[in-house]
């Protein structure tokens, strides 16, 4: 009995950290999508590099674009 106690709570603990880290992925993800990327392009900006901040911006619409069209097939 206490195997199978130990067994299932393996199990279940497995879930949760499997769960926590995707979860963590999701937030990194979202934080860097909508938080950082702006303020660096900003801030890219705003220290005169134009012309290293408008290639960073179209290769990030080139890449939203393409996943946005892998999502819809």
């Amino acid at each position: 009995m206490i195997t199978l106690f130990v067994i299932l709570m393996f199990m279940f603990f497995g879930k949760m950290i499997i769960f926590g880290i995707k979860a963590a992925w999701g937030l990194g993800k979202f934080v860097i999508g909508l938080i950082l990327l702006p303020v660096l392009i900003i801030g890219v900006i705003a220290a005169g590099l134009v012309y290293l901040a408008l290639p960073l911006l179209a290769i990030t619409g080139v890449v939203l674009m393409v996943r946005k069209a892998a999502e819809a097939v």
